[in-house]
């Protein structure tokens, strides 16, 4: 006789939604001691704060991993808050950012509701719009041919919630403070302005200031990128408290650990050694441009800590991603869109951004 479960497929139990949904495709994560050269995914070249040391030795010292960590973070909420005027409790932190988005379109997403959002920008809107497998619908409004936002095409759209990088990703292009916020007035739902390379562009660029004037404003911020933590997951996510308060329902109980808590806090704090390394960011970013484009590529202004960037006529971009790859150099290539004629790479340190110029030399 046979048993029910030698029969047992799950193919047949998952739900249909799932059968043909393609999960988001991170950037290639070859092992920890390899000697690659890692300019994929936008890392950050230099290490954290080294005062995250005395803090972790701290917490295995007194013996609290045994305990469960706050359930707010309320340290870092503070930290945060003070900084920018806030309530902390408009603040909700998150194991990374992308927990903060899932939280958010879980929030607001339903039966076929309108997802809008620039195209190109952070993949993972429309898979997280896919991943509610309610049925929901996602609106990419294509830039400009100079990659900046059609904002009299986005000012035309409606839908529960728009979604922008800001500066904008893969393309790293900053748009103008007051057109966004434009776009934020006249948006009929929530708005995100996801801030993950904020911290590389100018001061007094980000929206969050303002969600005091726009309460359809969300800002999502990370630790992931300025602060050198990728390997942590942490981030937040801004709104007034009405907002947060509705999101902060779906977190899990104890989403944040409390070495991740203790690390962001440290390295938040220590705002010297965060200008010291930003700016030595920032610095090979603008070499690099030039070198680049004296091989004759174009790169549009960057305000992150990548270059999105199209070779020279003749040069296949996917062609020298796969070439450079051969060569223990990773960057990242996407295949749609008007990505699909440029590669994105992340700044790395002076002797990796050499290494990488030197390569691409021989191989053009």
């Amino acid at each position: 006789m046979t048993s029910p479960t030698s029969k047992f497929s799950m193919e047949s139990l998952v739900r249909k939604e799932l059968l043909a949904f393609k999960p988001y495709t991170p950037g290639e994560q070859p092992g920890l001691t390899t000697s690659t050269i890692k300019l994929n995914t936008n890392e950050n070249p230099y290490p954290p704060s080294p005062k995250i040391k005395e803090a972790v030795e701290k917490v295995l010292q007194t013996g609290v991993l045994r305990k469960y960590p706050n359930y707010h973070a309320r340290k870092l909420q503070e930290l945060i808050a003070k900084d920018y005027d806030l309530d902390p409790n408009q603040i909700l932190v998150t194991n990374g950012s992308d927990e903060a988005l899932r939280m958010l379109f879980h929030t607001l997403v339903g039966p076929g509701d309108v997802v809008v959002a620039p195209d190109p920008t952070y993949s993972y809107y429309p898979v997280l719009t896919e991943q509610m497998m309610v049925g929901a619908i996602y609106k990419a409004v294509p830039v400009l041919p100079n990659l900046h936002f059609d904002f009299e095409s986005l000012l035309k759209e409606k839908g529960k919630l728009l979604c922008f990088a800001h500066p904008n990703a893969p393309t790293g292009v900053e748009e103008e403070k007051k057109d966004l916020l434009n776009l934020v007035k006249n948006f009929p739902g929530l708005v995100l302005s996801d801030e993950a390379y904020i911290d590389f562009t100018e001061p007094n660029t980000s929206l969050l200031s303002e969600i005091k004037n726009y309460p359809n404003l969300v800002v999502s911020r990370t630790f992931s990128k300025s602060y050198a933590l990728a390997g942590l997951r942490v981030g937040y996510l801004v709104g007034s408290l009405e907002v947060i308060t509705w999101i902060r329902k779906l977190k899990d109980s104890y989403n944040v650990g409390i070495l991740e808590q203790v690390v962001a806090e440290a390295s938040y704090a220590d705002k010297e050694y965060f200008l010291e390394k930003r700016s030595l960011v920032i610095l090979e970013r603008n070499k690099l441009k030039i070198e680049l484009e004296s091989l004759g590529f174009y790169i549009p202004n960057s305000s992150t800590n990548f270059l999105f960037c199209k070779p020279k006529q003749g040069i296949s971009p996917e062609s020298l991603y796969l070439k450079l790859k051969e060569k223990n150099i990773l960057i990242r290539y996407f295949s749609t869109g008007i990505s699909k004629d440029f590669i994105r790479i992340t700044i790395g340190t002076p002797e990796e951004n050499q290494k990488l110029l030197e390569t691409i030399q021989t191989l053009l």
